[in-house]
């Protein structure tokens, strides 16, 4: 399986409105990409995820496997998420453990989800969840907190990729996938205001008037004409048959409903529609004559900058089946605007990425992928 590099595209943030023209400021903002790979867990493991914490450091997360057993790591960074160092261990099974996101809470207490589910002995699902555990010592040390969502297997119907984020109501929502059917999920959102430990009913985020696989999400928040608003971002096959392309959707009351659904990215390419191919959970398998774009991630700088990354097959020539994915920013006010800059910061073959703000007031991310093990660059603005 061939995939085309992890790259970024990104939109400066300012005040916006619908009815006027992007600001040039925006569209001239030009990436650079640091050529120094930093390493969350010496350049093993896959899904890559940076947190920051209230003391200044940086917790990375990364998902291990050793003799049949999946290992959710944790590795610590004391500079910025240049260097890391082991720091602890958040779970391990010999079930489907993956996915990790984590967030600090107001207290000091960090919680981290995952996907945790269980299969029989020839392979398949059995149960379905998304898992949250707690630390209370800046993710040395974890118990189990609480689940967030779970329900026995049935048919296509798991659940997938959580991520998190503290609502200017002080509650923490969890936003993941949830499956349908074979070709139909939904972003679903679930919020406690217990730091965990009890979760209200689901949401819906996206999918709920449409039929395709909406997945992947990640969300942040951004201002608009002094307004608060949230962003979120996915990975959906909606009105392509089988591609996978990214959308977005934005809401204007603290994560309480979503509207304004907009394409943020759609690769070039041969055969771009009507591909032929089959779903199974979250694998696509397809023909060697496609272009795909999912696993966003998308984050705002504390300069002010929107930036979105993704995994793409787009700048892959060569023969190749299976999943690929791109980064590029988008955000709706009133209708889409303008995307751009769109960057490489890792080449064939990247997977999973996830982006990281630095919190320094530098228009500075750090996007990080599964290049052969976890690896991440610094890329910044001006």
């Amino acid at each position: 399986m061939f995939f085309a590099p992890l790259s970024v595209l990104l939109l400066h943030s300012f005040t916006l409105l619908a009815a006027h023209p992007l600001s040039p400021r925006a569209n001239n903002l030009v990436p650079t990409v640091n050529p120094t790979a930093y390493l969350p867990d010496g350049g093993a493991g896959t899904y890559p995820r940076l947190a920051h914490l209230a003391d200044g450091s940086v917790l990375g997360t990364v998902t291990t496997s050793s003799q049949g057993t999946a290992v959710l790591t944790v590795t610590r960074s004391t500079d910025g998420a240049r260097t890391f160092s082991a720091w602890g261990t958040i779970a391990s099974s010999t079930g489907d453990l993956d996915n990790t996101y984590v967030q600090q809470l107001a207290n000091g207490d960090v919680v981290a989800t995952f996907r945790n589910h269980d299969k029989n002995a020839a392979g398949a699902y059995t149960f379905y969840r998304i898992s949250a555990s707690i630390s209370h010592d800046n993710g040395k040390t974890w118990t189990f907190l609480s689940q967030v969502d779970q329900r026995a297997a049935a048919g296509v119907n798991g659940l997938w990729e959580p991520y998190m984020r503290i609502a200017k109501s002080g509650a923490l929502q969890v936003y993941y996938a949830a499956e349908n059917a074979g070709n139909d999920q939904d972003i679903l959102v679930r919020s406690s205001t217990d730091n965990g430990l009890t979760w209200s009913g689901a949401t819906t985020v996206a999918g709920g008037t449409t039929t395709g696989r909406d997945g992947m999400p990640g969300c942040t928040d951004f201002t608009s004409g002094g307004a608060a608003r949230v962003l979120c971002v996915f990975e959906t096959t909606e009105g392509t048959g089988s591609l996978f392309t990214v959308k977005s959707v934005v809401s204007s009351d603290d994560g309480v409903s979503f509207s304004g659904r907009a394409q943020v990215f759609v690769p070039g390419g041969a055969s771009h529609n009507g591909i032929n191919s089959a779903f199974s959970s979250l694998t696509l398998v397809a023909d060697d004559d496609f272009n795909l774009a999912g696993a966003p991630s998308v984050v705002t700088t504390s300069a002010g900058t929107l930036v979105v990354s993704f995994m793409t097959d787009e700048d892959n020539t060569a023969s190749h089946a299976g999943w690929r994915r791109d980064e590029d920013p988008h955000v709706f006010l009133g209708k889409p605007p303008v995307w751009g800059q769109k960057t490489t910061v890792l080449p064939i073959a990247s997977f999973w990425p996830g982006l990281f703000a630095r919190v320094d007031g530098s228009n500075t991310v750090v996007a990080c992928a599964d290049n052969g093990g976890a690896r991440c660059h610094e890329v910044s603005f001006a």
